[in-house]
């Protein structure tokens, strides 16, 4: 029995949106055969990114309860029930530093997919501004030298200011994509994915999600999502204060910000390092 197959038996009513979810994630489709420990994870994170963590649990849960009943007739892999069992603890992300950027900016695409998703995916870093905005920037979003919106899922007015790569970006999509500017998120994600891994984005990182250490190279943990935490930690870690970069994103409240934060503790002040040092 294939694994779609083994979701509408036992849940009807969910099995398209879980496989549509799933597809999203990953780019595949929802077999036993993609069934991975880094696919897992992935559509563990999508959901907590794109849903409130009670549905993201429960469609955990869905999932996890369907790979329970065929696990002594499939190789599945090990720890797939952990990945599935969403706890209160924060995941780990991945971000894009400034060097990592740099090198999209400077990618020489070969197809019109590729182009599109660089100048949108960059727009995201560079801005901060959430995929279903920043696809739909135009020159228009400038204004006195910032990028001015506001937001489709929160409407939340925020501002931004304004990079020549952005303008640059925008004018180039302007002229490329007078009438189609949208590809799908699976798309969207393989896409973005493959170009990072063509620049060299491959540091192999260890990131806790889903509460289980996730091992890979960088450029596999990168998704449309990526760009917006990018821009947020890359702020942090020049010395931005969490309030500042919660009005350039459009947050509501610096609760929210503090989940965009993919790093540790940023460079310590030499005045607190002393302090540490002082006690012998």
């Amino acid at each position: 029995m294939e694994l779609r197959q083994a979701f509408e038996n036992k849940y009807p009513k969910y099995a398209g949106r879980i496989e549509r979810l799933y597809r999203e994630a990953n780019d595949c489709e929802l077999t036993f055969a993609n069934i991975t420990k880094p696919k897992l994870s992935r559509f563990a994170s999508f959901l907590v990114d794109r849903l409130s963590r009670s549905s993201s649990r429960t469609y955990c849960a869905m999932f996890k309860a369907v790979l329970n009943l065929y696990n002594e007739e499939v190789d599945l892999p090990s720890g797939y029930a952990s990945i599935l069992s969403l706890k209160n603890d924060v995941s780990e992300n991945a971000f894009l530093n400034d060097s990592e950027i740099q090198k999209l900016i400077k990618f020489e695409p070969s197809t019109r997919n590729e182009r599109l998703v660089r100048n949108q995916f960059v727009l995201g870093c560079l801005t901060g501004a959430r995929h279903s905005d920043y696809i739909n920037f135009t020159h228009g979003n400038i204004q006195d030298e910032r990028i001015v919106y506001v937001s489709q899922k929160t409407h939340i007015r925020a501002e931004i200011p304004l990079s020549p790569v952005v303008e640059r970006l925008l004018k180039e999509n302007e002229e490329y994509f007078m009438i189609d500017k949208e590809v799908s998120s699976p798309t969207f994600n393989a896409t973005i994915r493959s170009i990072c891994k063509q620049v060299g984005i491959n540091e192999r990182i260890k990131l806790y999600q889903a509460g289980e250490y996730v091992e890979g190279e960088r450029w596999e943990f990168v998704s449309s999502h990526t760009a917006r935490r990018s821009f947020a930690t890359n702020l942090y870690l020049r010395g931005a204060d969490l309030y500042l970069i919660s009005k350039l994103m459009g947050h509501s409240s610096v609760n929210q910000t503090e989940g965009y934060i993919c790093c540790g503790v940023r460079d310590i002040p030499d005045a607190i390092m002393k302090y540490f040092g002082s006690f012998k």
